[in-house]
């Protein structure tokens, strides 16, 4: 038996068409990717590179093939020792770093 061609059959058969093709398959889905354990979520450091210097940030990411958080923090804990050194506080850190861990 074959259904009359109404407007809402037709919608429906539509509209399910259209949910069939947005599901994904296990293999489709984007893997998860998690941080180091203790990183915080919830408030996002931002940084404004000039053009060179992201183009530069972008080339190095893909030739590492890490992603830009991890990148990133890696700068960060190479460039933060020079950083408290050129301004003299590295003991001030330090103390601040042993504040947090007791």
């Amino acid at each position: 038996m074959q259904l009359p061609q109404t407007r809402s059959n037709i919608r429906s058969v539509f509209t399910f068409t259209n949910i069939l093709a947005d599901m994904y398959t296990n293999a489709q889905k984007p893997r998860q990717v998690y941080g180091p354990r203790g990183v915080t979520q919830s408030k996002i450091v931002q940084m404004r590179l000039m053009p060179a210097e992201r183009f530069l940030f972008t080339k190095l990411k893909e030739k590492l093939g890490m992603s830009e958080s991890s990148l990133s923090r890696e700068i960060y804990h190479v460039g933060l020792p020079t950083f408290l050194a050129i301004h003299g506080l590295t003991e001030w850190a330090n103390a601040i770093q042993k504040a947090f861990s007791a």
